[in-house]
């Protein structure tokens, strides 16, 4: 089989803008639009879902030492890692190609406006911070928006 400079360099295009898509366990309630609209903008990505229609998931929560203040209206679990609301899949594609030791996950505590599955399709995420914690509950800001 011959194999062109155009083919190779095709197939490498296709395989890296996938390189870190993942199956997604979201926990959140099924009601939530914004939940669904974050899902939505992951699959996009490439990443597959696993949606948990509930009404209580802090065992979820409390496992991975996500302090209360940084609660959100979803959780996803992606390659051990919590996920928690509204985390831009920049943020989470960074994570997941670092592979930190001392970060137990992200969060967008809340709901920000401007984040995805808040925001206006197509509109730039602003005004808020996602943040690192590990299991012990402390905290850092990871990304700034």
């Amino acid at each position: 089989m011959k194999l062109t400079a155009k083919t190779l360099l095709l197939t490498s295009v296709m395989l890296s803008s996938h390189a870190f898509a993942a199956t997604i366990d979201l926990y959140k309630s099924k009601n939530c639009g914004c939940c669904t609209a974050w899902a939505q903008i992951m699959e996009k990505n490439g990443h597959e879902i696993k949606v948990h229609d509930e009404r209580n998931w802090s065992s979820v929560r409390q496992s991975h030492g996500l302090p209360y203040q940084l609660g959100s209206c979803h959780t996803a679990i992606i390659e051990g890692y919590l996920i928690e609301g509204h985390v831009p899949q920049a943020d989470i594609d960074k994570l997941l190609k670092d592979k930190p030791n001392d970060i137990a996950g992200l969060s967008a505590p809340g709901m920000p406006m401007h984040s995805p599955g808040m925001a206006k399709e197509g509109a730039p995420y602003k005004d808020f911070q996602v943040l690192a914690f590990d299991k012990s509950g402390n905290t850092h800001v990871y990304n700034q928006y």
